[in-house]
């Protein structure tokens, strides 16, 4: 059982709403976010091109968290779909996870791109996020 493996907004999603993590999540999560372009000049007295890679800046990041949500019955997934909706409708979504305690992901809800539902207890979702500030995760 996944309770205490997620928490979004500081909730423990699996026991909130019966949303855990794929098995791909994480590795989202933890994927480095990419730099800002470098500043560059060209000239033509010179050759080639001038690089300032001096304060690199980290830029935001968009990304796709694969979950699930489970229920004993028909009436608690829906009871839980909804309730789930509503926190994504909030925005702003904090998650943190049990292997990277101290970190805070802090992400901008935009969409979901897929749902799938089987036997209306079980649905799968893909949720496409925005990290504005990856280096703002305390």
């Amino acid at each position: 059982m996944p309770v205490g493996e997620l928490f979004i907004n500081g909730k423990d999603a699996y026991l909130e709403w019966g949303v855990s993590m794929d098995n791909t999540s994480l590795s989202a999560l933890m994927t480095p976010a990419p730099n800002k372009a470098v500043i560059t000049n060209k000239s033509r007295l010179e050759h080639g091109k001038r690089v300032i890679t001096s304060n690199v800046m980290v830029d935001e990041r968009d990304l796709t968290l694969q979950i699930n949500l489970t229920a004993r019955n028909e009436e608690e997934f829906f009871k839980r779909y909804i309730a789930f909706c509503d926190e994504l409708a909030k925005g702003l979504l904090l998650i943190k996870t049990k292997y990277q305690p101290n970190i805070v992901y802090k992400t901008v809800y935009n969409s979901c791109t897929q749902f799938s539902q089987f036997i209306r207890e079980i649905a799968s979702f893909s949720l496409k996020l925005t990290e504005p500030n990856p280096k703002d995760r305390k």
